[in-house]
């Protein structure tokens, strides 16, 4: 088995690259992602999203306009798996879960469109679905009670 390299890629799907840098970061409706209240299962639904195609990443050049749609769920089971590290401000607690998705791209003008497998024949080989903790935001938690 071999890597991939950067002259196997033929499409990346992303927004534009901020002036400020940030990239593959992008905001979504609210109503996109829906988590059950036990916080075991998730579901998250976009159709249509504009976004840009870059071939050749990182070279800024050729760029089309394209749309992606996905659907992307988490199902938990099992136990509560938790770790904290107070020194370096990070707490994480989580279930192991199955993940699946589908996910769809279209670049009309280049004629291009790619479908994934649907969603019942998608496979994990890891997930978990939980909440972590982070720097400014570590102590949160303690702070509200």
């Amino acid at each position: 088995m071999s890597l991939p390299t950067r002259s196997d890629q033929i499409h990346s799907f992303h927004q534009p690259i901020l002036p400020n840098g940030l990239y593959w970061t992008t905001f979504i409706p609210d109503s996109a992602l829906r988590i059950s209240p036990d916080g075991r299962d998730a579901r998250l639904e976009i159709r249509d999203y504009p976004v840009i195609d870059q071939p050749k990443f990182p070279q800024t050049e050729p760029t089309y306009q394209a749309t992606v749609s996905l659907t992307a769920t988490w199902h938990g089971s099992g136990s509560l798996i938790g770790y904290t590290d107070p020194a370096a401000k990070y707490r994480i607690t989580f279930y192991p879960a199955d993940a699946r998705i589908e996910f769809t791209a279209s670049v009309p003008s280049i004629g291009f469109s790619f479908t994934s497998d649907p969603l019942a024949r998608s496979e994990s080989v890891f997930a978990m679905i939980g909440t972590d903790r982070n720097g400014s935001y570590f102590w949160q938690d303690e702070m509200a009670e």
